[in-house]
């Protein structure tokens, strides 16, 4: 059959997601199975996000609120902003595709780092744009380089911070730095689905700059990680009332389901829950620290969930090894780091679990007893 393609979408490669536990189970046969692959958050749904959804479910024959102004309310108020400054998605990464949808042309111009999330350029390519990258200093943003980046063609800028999949982040001094000196014609997304994991004292709240009146700054946060809501997919982004409702004229009625939105409003006032997450993930980072300083290997320090870790050898014979013996962990082939892989912070058992076996697979790939 015949259809008028376009060659910009023909040569998209599309995105590999981390591996759900189901589908390694039906092709492995193994029924115990730890995944540390895709950032998930290991303590589950919030009490209070289950009770709300139990509530919920003898209605859910009805559609839901397509503006789900309830929810809109309680991040207004969490975040101290007009609901009207804020928009919802289909997890963060819809926002993204608001963006490139609503503020690209074929032939457009987004840039980023060389090694940040592979949604950017994918979804730039499938808008017709063109994706260019600065080179990454230390696996973190160098934005001296991505600024001398941008030009006339320039429509939008991300930045991933804490980045994925690096766990690096941008310092308050160099990112105020830099958007100082974007013009505001250009639109600067900071991406921040990990924020609430990161605690170094310079990391910079991107809320901030929209408050101090930057209109060319939008923000990006997710329920998926430290709220544990991945499985209902809904994210926000926040920013000024105009390029908020310019984006909400390529949203589709009804994109997030009635789930997510009770469930989201739930898991806002859990903050027993969100402490828990934090402390977890910021002990279960020294613990592999300290586990990957013992095996020898190198590794990024991470202000996120999860920990970026050199195997000093090709990592897909580990990811399939540990995959053997019930552990999935995400190989990074992807950002051309071959040797590395990423591994999310897990529940303390599975942590020690994960440098067990990494420890017996790296001995194994090396000849030793």
């Amino acid at each position: 059959m015949f259809f008028p393609s376009k060659p910009y979408i023909d040569q998209v490669v599309p995105y590999e997601p981390g591996r759900p536990i189901e589908e390694v189970q039906r092709e492995l046969g193994i029924r115990h199975l730890v995944k540390l692959a895709s950032n998930e958050n290991p303590l589950g749904v919030s009490p209070k996000a289950r009770r709300a959804l139990q509530k919920l479910l003898p209605n859910l024959h009805y559609y839901p609120e397509s503006t789900a102004p309830e929810l809109l309310k309680a991040l207004a108020k969490y975040h101290g902003v007009s609901g009207k400054q804020i928009i919802l998605g289909n997890g963060s990464n819809e926002i993204i595709e608001f963006l490139c949808r609503a503020l690209l042309s074929e032939g457009d111009e987004v840039v980023s780092g060389e090694c940040s999330f592979l949604v950017y350029p994918l979804i730039t390519q499938i808008c017709g744009g063109r994706f260019r990258v600065s080179p990454m200093k230390d696996f973190a943003y160098d934005l001296d380089a991505l600024g001398r980046l941008i030009n006339a063609k320039t429509r939008l800028v991300f930045i991933a911070n804490p980045n994925n999949p690096t766990g690096t982040y941008v310092t308050q001094q160099v990112l105020a730095r830099f958007l100082s000196k974007v013009g505001e014609e250009v639109i600067v997304c900071l991406d921040e689905a990990y924020a609430d994991f990161a605690d170094a004292k310079d990391y910079p709240r991107g809320l901030n700059y929209l408050k101090q009146g930057a209109g060319n700054v939008i923000v990006l946060r997710t329920f998926s990680k430290s709220h544990g809501l991945a499985g209902l997919r809904i994210g926000y982004g926040i920013g000024s009332e105009r390029l908020i409702q310019y984006l909400q004229k390529v949203r589709q009625p009804f994109n997030v389901n009635a789930a997510a939105q009770v469930a989201a409003r739930a898991a806002l006032e859990d903050k027993a829950y969100l402490r828990r997450a934090q402390k977890l993930v910021k002990q279960g980072r020294m613990f592999l620290y300290k586990g990957f300083d013992r095996l020898g290997l190198k590794y990024v320090r991470s202000q996120a969930n999860f920990v970026l870790v050199d195997l000093g050898t090709d990592s897909k014979p580990v990811v399939d090894g540990l995959l053997k013996k019930g552990l999935i962990v995400r190989g990074v082939k992807a950002y051309n780091l071959p040797t590395f892989i990423r591994v999310s912070i897990g529940l303390p058992a599975q942590n020690t679990q994960f440098i067990k076996m990494l420890d017996l697979i790296l001995r194994r790939t090396k000849g030793e007893s």
